[in-house]
């Protein structure tokens, strides 16, 4: 047992399954813990957070004992230095923003170490919410207050379940980069609960994958996400992979920003404003994946892969099959059909041209 890891070997009976874990989580970064809805997610925080005993096995932080039930130890949550913040953020009605903030400073432990409330309220980048009542905050609004207010109890370890699921496209699309910004200036290491997947790509820089109680991956983010091809869904269209590249403001021409992912560039219209070589993640959705054995003439897709095939696997749609690839070290999905795979003699081991009709930036 590393000192610097969270080690979750405990089960605990559930309504529907028993949720059976026995897996180790670095203490740095964002760790994503996702899955369909009723998978285990919200329980698994639960029982790192202390609001849930195991019934077999141990909870360990570092070499610091949480819970064991043999011999029985247990460590209640007001002296686990989590901090927790939910769907719903559940602030205190009655206080302003600023009271709000308040009462979480006066309370946490002053030995703790923690951060100077300026560069938490610097993170927020909404001083005017201080003197706000809470009854006329977005739900957007009422998030970044839940997150600061924890930050400012001084966790060792930050617990966020769903903080996004209640908000709309417009409002999650403001929070994100508070997250992205509590993820590289706070250094804080992070549980994430999230069904979602353009969040976890973006977000998280590990994957604890669950599914009926059960870890069935976990991983890199994006080694995770696009072995699974990105399914949350059961419809095969919804698949995508995630592939890592660096921005070359230099070869940007006609309005695309170019993206290299190893030798090859790949051409994005988005609106950015990254430094040059800075790395990108980029969402590639399977259907929007075409399969050559040579590279193509003639045609409006400027954006070619030379790949090899790992494998062939049928989808819950009999008319087409999920082709796995490698490009480099890099794994990328493609969905074709049946006949395709037939007419283009594809098997494992077998090189092509993956040709990208389109891609999501995420930074």
């Amino acid at each position: 047992m590393s000192d610097s890891d969270l080690s979750l070997a405990a089960e605990i009976a559930l309504d529907d399954f028993t949720l059976a874990l026995d897996t180790r989580v670095p203490l740095d970064g964002v760790t994503a813990v996702f899955g369909p809805s009723g998978s285990g997610k919200t329980s698994l925080l639960n029982l790192v957070a202390g609001f849930l005993r195991p019934d077999r096995g141990e909870i360990l932080f570092g070499e610091t004992v949480w819970a064991r039930t043999q011999p029985k130890i247990w460590v209640p949550p007001h002296r686990r230095a989590v901090g927790t913040v939910f769907q719903d953020a559940q602030l205190f009605p009655h206080l302003s923003v600023r009271g709000n903030l308040d009462y979480a400073d006066k309370r946490a432990d002053a030995d703790a170490p923690g951060y100077p409330r300026a560069k938490i309220f610097d993170a927020m980048a909404r001083s005017p919410l201080l003197d706000r009542e809470v009854q006329t905050l977005s739900s957007g609004e009422r998030q970044r207050v839940a997150i600061a207010r924890t930050l400012l109890t001084r966790p060792r370890l930050l617990l966020l379940d769903e903080p996004l699921s209640a908000l709309d496209g417009a409002r999650k699309a403001d929070l994100v980069p508070f997250l992205e910004t509590l993820k590289t200036d706070f250094a804080l290491p992070t549980l994430y609960v999230s069904h979602d997947v353009d969040e976890v790509s973006r977000i998280a820089d590990r994957v604890i994958m669950l599914e009926a109680g059960r870890v069935i991956a976990e991983g890199g983010t994006d080694e995770v996400l696009s072995r699974f091809g990105l399914e949350a869904g059961r419809n095969p269209y919804e698949k995508a992979s995630v592939l890592r590249g660096t921005l070359d403001q230099s070869a940007a021409q006609d309005d695309l920003i170019a993206v290299r992912v190893g030798d090859a560039v790949l051409w994005l219209a988005a609106d950015i404003d990254l430094a040059q070589g800075s790395d990108v993640r980029l969402k590639i959705p399977a259907r929007d994946v075409s399969l050559a054995l040579e590279p193509p003439t003639g045609i409006s897709i400027q954006n070619m892969l030379a790949a090899t095939v790992t494998s062939i696997e049928p989808t819950k749609r009999p008319a087409f099959q999920a082709v796995s690839l490698t490009v480099g070290t890099q794994a990328l999905l493609a969905i074709v059909t049946r006949k395709a795979v037939g007419d283009l003699d594809l098997a494992p081991g077998r090189a092509v041209y993956a040709l990208i009709k389109s891609a999501t930036f995420h930074h």
